[in-house]
């Protein structure tokens, strides 16, 4: 889990919804992109890192989510790695 202030919640929250309201798949992706670059820059906790089988079921969903062909994928996919996030965070 990330733990972030609240200045660095506020940032990830814009991000969000520029990516909730995006009117077209590339603009989704690309707010994607953006979010997974935000995230990958945080400052981690010290909880355990996910195992390599997880991590592996995390690079297939966003696969799926980068081959997207609509928004209802995108945002399927999208639902589908906060569950993942949820999944590891609660292991």
């Amino acid at each position: 889990m990330i733990r972030m202030n609240e200045k660095e919640k506020e940032t990830y929250d814009d991000l969000m919804n520029s990516f909730k309201n995006a009117e077209s798949i590339e603009e989704s992706r690309h707010y994607f992109f953006e979010i997974q670059l935000y995230l990958d820059n945080l400052e981690s906790t010290k909880e355990p890192s996910p195992t390599k089988a997880q991590m592996e079921e995390y690079q297939q969903i966003r696969k799926k989510l980068v081959g997207a062909t609509s928004k209802k994928e995108v945002r399927y996919y999208e639902d589908q790695i906060h569950e993942w996030l949820n999944k590891i965070h609660h292991s």
